[in-house]
């Protein structure tokens, strides 16, 4: 028979891994699981569009019902809230302390035309004065596209910007202003914006710290 005073021993740490080179899978004391270096995994985080003028002709952006995407006219205004759609993310408590959230639109791109995107952000962070100010991103189809255009209506991934999260903690609030800003003729059509993020855990140790 086992005494309560065995069960109830507190085991060392243990680590599995590349210990010297720092990539590693440890378990601490009390059974928290953590990743170390490129022990680590990346995982999407995911939210719906919206937009002012989605359900009129007002500004470049509409909603289109038959292909579950929005339609993305040129020469959008990312000051005009009627040319932008809107979206705020949440940082994961499983995410990486200081790491960073890599925003990206997935868009059905039909052609080999450029197509420029702009995106503004502010880090809102807890139990801190509202940030107020927006920081400007612009990216396009030829320079941070994830694959090579090939032919027909090709599913395409397009980098937008990379959030530096540092110092704002777990589940920090990042909001975002999307609009498609270049002067190239024809609509696109984009399915949706999500960030990747770094995890290093299944989640925090407490409810409000990592």
């Amino acid at each position: 028979m086992i005494g309560n005073d065995h069960i109830n021993t507190v085991k060392p740490q243990s680590k599995t891994g590349d210990i010297v080179d720092g990539n590693y899978l440890e378990i601490e004391p009390d059974g928290t699981d953590v990743r170390h270096g490129d022990a680590t995994v990346w995982d999407d985080v995911v939210n719906s569009l919206v937009g002012r003028r989605l359900y009129s002709n007002t500004g470049r952006i509409d909603y289109d019902y038959e292909e579950n995407a929005i339609k993305m006219q040129n020469n959008g205004d990312i000051n005009n809230r009627n040319d932008r759609v809107i979206f705020d993310l949440q940082y994961p408590h499983s995410a990486v302390e200081n790491g960073r959230m890599n925003l990206h639109v997935h868009w059905f791109q039909v052609n080999s035309n450029k197509i420029e995107f702009t995106v503004q952000y502010r880090i809102q962070k807890n139990g801190h004065p509202k940030t107020t100010a927006w920081t400007e991103v612009v990216s396009n189809s030829d320079d941070n596209s994830v694959f090579p255009y090939v032919s027909g209506t090709f599913n395409q991934i397009t980098e937008l910007a990379s959030v530096d999260m540092t110092g704002a903690g777990i589940s920090a609030t990042v909001q975002f202003r999307f609009t498609r800003s270049d002067s190239t003729s024809g609509d696109i059509l984009a399915t949706f914006v999500d960030a990747h993020v770094e995890r290093d855990m299944i989640g925090s140790r407490e409810q409000y710290v990592k």
